[in-house]
């Protein structure tokens, strides 16, 4: 199902690995460090450290699967070609409810750690951040690959959204 927010996927280009790296890093630095986003009034902030290949940590957790180490991380290709859904998530959750091409983006929030979560259920794509007091940390978005993470998250909307009910 398409929506019509939704940016197009970024061309990789597996050949020349180095090169799609710094441009996706360019995307990165452009959306999340240079750009002005906010989300529900507060700007958006990315962890900074610690910096890897003179790179943040945040940007390895949009573009990677592996964080136990550094120099064991793997670029995901599916994260990396979804790298302008973030902002787009961010920037667009609340007109997706009104625009008839999706069911809309289910947003919840964990109490326990802050974290607000950003699903589209038909594009398995979900963004995680977290509310400080002063901003909203990015704290990874990634395509959800495994059915079964599909089904948790799923799981953790329905529970967020039975105890607003119930209020």
């Amino acid at each position: 199902m398409v929506t019509c927010w939704l940016p197009n996927l970024f061309e990789l280009d597996l050949n020349n690995w180095s090169n799609t790296e710094d441009v996706l890093y360019d995307k990165f630095v452009n959306d999340f460090i240079k750009g002005k986003l906010y989300f529900r009034g507060k700007p958006i902030r990315i962890r900074k450290h610690p910096l890897v290949n003179e790179r943040e940590e945040a940007f390895y957790h949009v573009t990677c699967k592996k964080f136990e180490g550094y120099s064991e991380r793997e670029p995901d290709m599916r994260r990396c070609e979804r790298i302008d859904w973030i902002k787009a998530f961010i920037e667009f959750y609340a007109q997706c409810k009104n625009c008839n091409k999706c069911s809309g983006i289910k947003i919840w929030k964990t109490p326990i750690d802050n974290r607000i979560y950003l699903l589209l259920e038909e594009q398995r794509y979900v963004v995680i951040l977290e509310e400080r007091s002063e901003y909203i940390l990015l704290i990874t978005a990634f395509y959800v690959d495994y059915q079964n993470t599909m089904r948790k998250l799923l799981l953790k909307y329905e529970k967020y959204k039975n105890k607003i009910d119930c209020k």
